[in-house]
């Protein structure tokens, strides 16, 4: 597309005026749709750097007029939070604010200039944040929020047949018959089909999906968990793009929601696990530090004992227990008194040899039972109504 066709959607007309101004998109600035409950409400910029807060604020102006000749208009909202940085908002919905930057402090008389010191660099601080409560606090959050929301949605790794089998067990529209057939009912009161099982297994063990209670004469119902209801609502809300997977890779493993209860209990169980390997390793350095030291003297003990009994090769042999070098021994192989002491308190009370422990087994951790998501209003009234 030439800069002079005219452009077709509001984010191509945005985008094409910001780079226009030498802002490069995707460094300085993104533009991106704003959603509220799934309805897209209108297009907005995110600034993704202080240069680009400026030039938008200083080109305020005409960044409107050049919206305003094309076919897509948009307001530009210049704020002042923290100081004289500008905080910049361009969209084609809301309302327009425009601050004016802060009077600068006037001078002040030069000061004579201190001695020359050696000055130690100061570490950069973190940039400011805008105040708790104010418009662009708000913003900033529901940015994080919807950024947020969109890499859960990204991660949850559906195609589109298991975002179907999602929204019909979301429904009340999945029964499991006793004899182990899933199937389908789109309505109430009419004869469903079989689903393939396999779909099934990979939602239940991402804990996205249950089995719960039974539902009618030989069935059980397939219910949603809370972190199936909430990865349904991400999935209509940012719409990610679906996997390509056939009948076979939709029996592959998925991952828990991002911040789910499954995930939550995943992550608890794996760290009392890392907490047990960690204790029984301290154990094990503690218990190898004093088998070496015993190890160590018993090697000390033994060589006394060789010299005094004229032995050099070990062969096996070891220190008979009790054994002390008598005074003629002593003064004859010039033996040291701290070694003699050694072997003094080793006959009074002989050190067992140090074992070291097993490595015990921890149990696998039980995960609480998932929390399974009440059925909406309307469903129970279509159900009631049709029984």
């Amino acid at each position: 597309m030439s800069p002079s066709t005219p452009p077709r959607t509001p984010t191509v007309a945005i985008a094409r005026i910001l780079r226009g101004l030498g802002l490069v998109q995707g460094d300085d600035f993104r533009v991106t749709g704003d959603y509220r409950n799934g309805e897209r409400i209108g297009t907005f910029v995110l600034a993704l750097s202080r240069h680009a807060d400026e030039t938008i604020a200083a080109h305020a102006d005409e960044i409107e007029r050049l919206a305003d000749e094309g076919p897509f208009a948009f307001r530009v909202s210049v704020r002042y939070p923290s100081g004289d940085r500008p905080m910049t908002g361009v969209a084609n919905y809301g309302s327009r604010v425009r601050e004016e930057p802060p009077a600068p402090a006037e001078p002040t008389a030069p000061e004579p200039a201190p001695e020359p010191e050696a000055v130690q660099p100061e570490p950069e601080s973190a940039p400011e944040l805008p105040p708790a409560g104010s418009v662009a606090s708000k913003f900033l959050e529901g940015a994080r929020e919807r950024a947020w929301g969109r890499q859960r949605a990204r991660a949850l790794g559906w195609s589109t047949a298991q975002a179907d089998l999602m929204a019909a067990a979301a429904a009340i529209q999945l029964q499991y018959r006793q004899d182990g057939v899933l199937r389908y009912f789109p309505q109430p009161g009419y004869a469903g089909h079989p689903v393939a099982e396999g779909r099934l297994t990979p939602l239940v063990n991402a804990g996205l999906l249950v089995i719960s209670e039974p539902f009618g004469p030989g069935y059980k119902r397939v219910s949603v968990t809370a972190d199936g209801r909430e990865a349904l609502h991400l999935w209509r809300v940012y719409r990610p793009t679906p996997a390509m997977k056939g009948p076979r890779m939709d029996r592959e493993a998925l991952h828990p929601l991002l911040g789910g209860e499954l995930a939550t209990s995943q992550n608890a169980a794996a760290d009392e696990q890392s907490r047990h390997r960690l204790a029984h390793r301290e154990a094990m350095y503690a218990a190898m530090d004093e088998l070496h030291a015993w190890e160590a003297r018993d090697e000390r003990l033994w060589n006394v004992w060789a010299r005094v009994q004229d032995i050099t090769h070990r062969l096996g042999r070891s220190r008979p227990i009790g054994w002390i070098p008598t005074d003629e021994e002593i003064e004859t192989h010039r033996i040291d008194p701290g070694l003699v002491a050694e072997l003094r308190a080793e006959a009074g009370r002989p050190t067992p040899k140090p074992q070291l422990p097993t490595t015990p087994a921890l149990p696998p951790r039980e995960l609480p039972p998932l929390t399974v998501a009440p059925d909406d209003v309307e469903q129970l009234d279509l159900f009631a109504a049709a029984s």
